[in-house]
């Protein structure tokens, strides 16, 4: 298993706690608690799964083979176990046996092999349907044992059923908008950007450490507010009970004058924080533009203007102190250099500057980034036009590829194949258009290349490309900033902040009131 965050120092990780309860404590079963979530879902069909509070939910109600620990690495889920064989193009699951569907009905090795040849379907329309297929076949071998011929070695293909991205749901309940999974809760209701409401499932199979039943807590209500400072007053006044943020900029206030009532957890996060730009088409198309652009970035005030001083700059995906984090990774634009940048705007035929469009998602978190970016860019006479938009939107004109630019923050796998995704040429998600056939060679390679030390070499120098190449400017990573109410007891989240992993969340979670 991958060590996660084993070297983060005190700046970067650490966990702040006020009147946490301790585990001694009696759980208590009963109760409704609301979680305050910083977008709405995009859909409730989970094979079409887009974004991370659909993910979230996902995870309530249709959990994978295999789940997430604290430090986000892989730990047996719906699977007890698995083993890959020695070229790494087989990989066979072993089910857990009596897990029940929320119809009732036990899952089998059948139902594995329905869910990804769903998800393989065109006809799905799953945005993910790349990530399939690169199975060959699925093959049941018993009621419990389930095997995956891929169409070549893949050392990561852990992170293809990773349970943020693989939700298994019964295949009665496909094309129903209403999930059926084994997780321990049961989908109830959607009411678009109002709320999102699941149960307790009385028959899910795990239990606590003492052998009490999971979940403790009755109902879970997913509330979408954009805005973190309203999310944060709902948390205060008591109509939320738990939120995924809070606005980095009342750490300060918090630490000195703590607010009754309230828990906060400060810890370093795995979010990649970065700005995209368009490598096929407009300005951005000419990489002396995306340079220019990464030289006018001072990177340390953005990232303090941003997270208050919580979380320092870096220039690659993983965050310093991961099996993945590169040391002595080169950052041309570790420090800005403005006359370097108008000299780059000249080269390319924009001396006196060039309008760009960036398009925003209505979050705060990116609103914020935006117009801090905005600030930096207009120092070189880049005029940045903002288009302020909701997450169905922005979707769509990333896929189409209309923008010059935007800010984003993304989530973490336990494997650099994660570069795969984004950065290969004919990837679906590959939105800025960015294509370098040594970045593919070295992406198929890191694919096929079971080897950790061989790996980290060719994911070094994949690194290395991204930062000469720019179709993303990384700037840091998105620290965890939660907080819950008191009464809230044991809503403990992982290294991802999501709301439930392997031995923790919500499961684990009860209410004291």
């Amino acid at each position: 298993m991958e060590k996660r965050f084993s070297g983060l120092t005190a700046v970067l990780l650490f966990v702040w706690v006020l009147g946490l309860a301790g585990m001694s404590e009696a759980q208590k079963y009963g109760g409704t608690v609301t979680l305050g979530m910083y977008s709405d879902l995009m859909t409730t069909d989970l094979h079409r799964m887009i974004g991370n509070p659909t993910a979230q939910f996902g995870m309530l109600v249709a959990p994978s083979l295999v789940d997430f620990d604290d430090g986000g690495s892989f730990v047996p889920g719906l699977a007890e176990s698995w083993k890959v064989s020695p070229d790494a193009s087989e990989y066979t699951f072993f089910l857990r046996k009596n897990i029940l569907f929320h119809n009732g009905r036990e899952l089998t090795a059948e139902d594995i092999k329905k869910n990804i040849e769903r998800l393989q379907d065109e006809k799905t329309r799953s945005p993910r349907r790349e990530e399939y297929l690169i199975i060959k076949k699925v093959e049941a071998i018993d009621k419990y044992t389930v095997r995956f011929y891929l169409t070549g070695p893949n050392a990561a293909f852990l992170t293809v059923l990773r349970p943020s991205n693989m939700f298994i749901t019964a295949p009665e309940s496909f094309e129903s908008n209403h999930p059926i999974g084994a997780g321990p809760f049961e989908f109830v209701e959607w009411k678009t950007r109002q709320y999102v409401k699941v149960k307790r499932y009385k028959n899910y199979w795990k239990k606590d450490k003492s052998g009490n039943q999971l979940p403790y807590v009755d109902e879970v209500i997913l509330k979408p507010i954009p805005d973190d400072a309203v999310r944060y007053t709902a948390l205060r006044t008591g109509d939320v009970d738990w939120i995924w943020a809070f606005p980095f900029e009342q750490i300060p206030e918090i630490r000195k004058n703590p607010p009754p009532g309230i828990v906060a957890s400060i810890r370093g996060g795995e979010r990649s924080i970065q700005l995209n730009l368009n490598c096929a088409r407009g300005p951005t198309k000419d990489v002396r533009v995306r340079q220019a652009m990464a030289y006018a970035i001072d990177k340390k005030e953005l990232m303090e203007g941003l997270t208050w001083g919580v979380a320092p700059p870096e220039a690659q995906k993983f965050p310093r102190g991961t099996d993945w984090y590169f040391e002595g990774i080169e950052d041309p634009y570790r420090v800005a250099d403005l006359a370097k940048a108008r000299q780059l705007l000249k080269e390319a035929g924009y001396e006196k500057g060039v309008p760009l469009n960036m398009i925003v998602r209505n979050e705060t978190f990116i609103m914020n980034m935006a117009a801090l970016a905005q600030a930096h860019l207009k120092r070189i006479g880049i005029d940045l036009k903002l288009e302020i938009i909701d997450r169905t939107t922005h979707q769509a004109r990333q896929q189409k590829q209309q923008f010059d630019l935007y800010p984003t923050h993304l989530p973490p796998v336990p494997d650099p194949d994660d570069y795969y995704v984004y950065y290969r040429s004919k990837a679906d998600q590959n939105y800025t258009g960015y294509s370098n056939p040594e970045c593919d060679k070295l992406l198929e390679e890191g694919r096929r290349t079971g080897d950790v030390a061989k790996r980290k070499e060719i994911y070094r120098k994949v690194v290395e490309l991204i930062n000469r190449d720019l179709p993303s400017i990384f700037l840091g990573h998105y620290p965890v900033a939660q907080a819950s109410r008191t009464y809230l007891k044991n809503m403990k989240t992982n290294s991802r902040g999501d709301v439930i992993w392997a031995y923790g969340g919500i499961t684990q979670a009860w209410l004291e009131k």
